[in-house]
């Protein structure tokens, strides 16, 4: 079935919600060309520089940090409930490690317009292209935030995260959400 195009922003404020349930995986492809999906819960949908951007998070410490500054591409897929245990799966398990394809039975799939692929089984796709990327400087960050998030002498990989600028090129799916 063919996904039907999405005109941002359209369903903005639906995908907040399934982006803060947890209900997002990330797809990165490095120079090797194999695409990693990762969970995410945190991110922001946006209107800048004249144009729509998605910005994602990623620490240092993940295998798909490796693989975003590889390549100037990357997707976003939104799931719904059904696929709890393939987010909780892809947001626990590194893909130095494991086939999170294998072990989820998620498909990877030709995008339309990135190198990077998409996930068949997504009911909304969207295709980023890089266009700013910078580390966030915890001088700035409220205090509290830094304790809570930031801790490296607690969890060693509490590093901060790095901001994934990306222009949404296209947007697709199956939709009702």
């Amino acid at each position: 079935m063919e996904k039907k195009k999405i005109e941002f922003p359209q369903y903005a404020t639906e995908m907040l919600e399934v982006l803060k349930e947890g209900r997002v995986l990330l797809v990165a492809e490095g120079k090797d060309k194999v695409p990693n999906p990762m969970t995410i819960a945190w991110g922001s949908i946006m209107f800048a520089w004249n144009k729509p951007i998605f910005v994602a998070m990623v620490r240092p410490s993940r295998y798909t940090y490796k693989l975003m500054e590889e390549s100037d591409t990357f997707t976003v897929n939104f799931f719904s409930k059904e696929y709890a245990d393939a987010m909780k799966f892809c947001g626990s398990k590194s893909g130095r490690e494991y086939d999170k394809w294998k072990e989820t039975n998620l498909t990877p799939t030709k995008a339309k317009k990135v190198e990077t692929s998409i996930i068949e089984e997504a009911f909304l796709n969207i295709e980023c292209k890089t266009v700013y990327k910078d580390v966030m400087d915890l001088e700035f960050l409220e205090k509290s935030i830094v304790q809570q998030k930031y801790d490296t002498d607690k969890v060693p990989e509490n590093t901060p995260h790095k901001f994934y600028f990306g222009e949404i090129v296209d947007m697709y799916g199956d939709l009702p959400l």
